[in-house]
């Protein structure tokens, strides 16, 4: 069964979840795009209308209206494009790792690679500001209009793609596995209300495949449960293992870099202190990247947003949409999700960080997997011990009680504000 964008939006506010059935209108494009996001692409934060950031993006940022980055009153300071490449740059438009349309409302403000221009500037901290790198008012080179309405299209013609992989519960757990057998393209279809209701959320497809994960609902908020952990499979470990900044083989960040979850109906999406893996796409959406009690939320690839909002530790790193989806497709028919079914699969626990404020009883409880037909090994990959950050320390799934925001040392004399910038310590490859 099909329903319509505002139907399928009525369903995902009443918890309603049906079945779907084939339907040739909505299969795919038989030569995907490898490049399907256009300009966006280039940017691990591309943002239509305003933006409040915080801590550090290691790739570009461009926001089309108003940016306010850093907050003096706190001592908080946003750092940009720490990891761009002369490569990522001359992709770029104008080679800026920034872009802001509106007015750049500035507190300890760095330019990692290349340069900034904004339409307007405004010094909100006068003792504790700075802008480093080059930096200068002018037009926007980026059509930001234009641009979001072609994303509004794709976002809601991939809504339509026909699910080829399949949304199970796993034996003895309220989690969510995401299983995908193609070797080129894997589309799942789920409504964001069976997504807020797992603990843990699992992805098996095969390493170098694209995969698109429809998320349908007009909210979604990954703190309602709350999510604490999101595995992708590493055919190399043989394992399931939890996204972290520097998890998993080659294997694994291949998953993740051509990983794309579409919200095409969402107006918000609100992310909790769990790493994200892969590509946040939410044209139309008010996306929060962390909130009040639950700290800050990692994206580790891109974020696009209609608006970006987040506390102070979020951060998003350069790990940019690699995959290939359909092209050419229409806004119509939105597919209708399957209710998550049982399955014997065993996805192994996976270690739940601490949540500030949250003593253990209050920690959701997990029931262990006892099946004897598991066809997962029993002993997750842990995460790897995570690398420091360039304005906070990056990446665990973890809470605020834990990530500190570590902002650049500021020294003030004379209004001058100088900046210790640590570099990583981790890889991306």
């Amino acid at each position: 069964m099909r329903t319509t964008a505002a139907a399928a939006a009525v369903l995902a506010v009443t918890g309603a979840v049906l079945t779907w059935a084939p339907a040739a209108s909505a299969t795919p494009s038989a030569t995907p795009s490898c490049a399907p996001l256009g300009v966006a692409g280039g940017y691990a934060e591309f943002v239509e209308k305003d933006s409040t950031r915080f801590a550090d993006s290691e790739g570009a940022v461009a926001v089309g209206g108003d940016a306010y980055f850093g907050d003096g009153t706190s001592n908080q300071g946003f750092s940009i494009g720490a990891r761009l490449t002369d490569a990522d740059l001359a992709k770029l438009p104008g080679g800026h790792g920034l872009v802001v349309g509106g007015t750049l409302h500035a507190n300890q403000v760095v330019i990692g690679r290349g340069t900034g221009v904004y339409g307007g500037l405004d010094d909100r901290s006068t003792a504790n500001f700075a802008v480093d790198g080059k930096h200068a008012k002018g037009a926007s080179p980026i059509d930001f209009g234009k641009e979001f309405t072609a994303l509004r299209t794709l976002s809601a013609g991939w809504a339509g793609v026909e699910p080829n992989g399949t949304v199970a519960r796993p034996q003895g757990s309220e989690g969510l596995l995401l299983t995908g057998t193609d070797k080129e393209l894997n589309v799942f279809a789920v409504a964001a209300a069976e997504l807020e209701k797992a603990p843990e959320i699992s992805l098996k497809v095969p390493a170098g495949s694209s995969t698109l994960v429809n998320v349908l609902g007009t909210s979604y908020d990954m703190g309602s449960t709350p999510t604490y952990g999101v595995n992708l499979w590493d055919e190399t470990a043989g394992r399931f293992v939890q996204d972290d900044y520097a998890a998993g083989s080659d294997a694994f960040k291949q998953v993740r870099s051509r990983l794309l979850w579409n919200f095409p109906q969402a107006e918000s999406v609100k992310k909790n202190y769990t790493s994200w893996p892969g590509t946040l796409f939410a044209p139309n959406a008010k996306v929060e990247l962390g909130g009040k009690g639950v700290g800050p939320g990692h994206v580790n690839g891109s974020v696009v947003a209609e608006e970006l909002l987040s506390v102070p530790g979020a951060e998003t790193h350069r790990m940019s949409f690699t995959g290939c989806l359909p092209k050419d497709v229409e806004p119509g028919e939105v597919v209708t999700p399957e209710e998550p079914k049982p399955t014997p699969t065993v996805v192994p626990e996976q270690p739940k960080p601490e949540q500030p404020g949250v003593t253990e009883s209050e920690e959701p409880s997990a029931t262990p997997s006892e099946s004897a037909e598991s066809t997962v090994p029993a002993s997750p990959e842990p995460s790897p011990s995570t690398p420091e950050g360039d304005l906070a320390s990056t990446g665990s799934a973890v809470g605020p009680g834990v990530i500190g925001v570590a902002a650049a040392a500021v020294a003030v004399g004379g209004g001058f504000v100088a900046y210790s910038v640590r570099r990583r310590r981790g890889s991306l490859s």
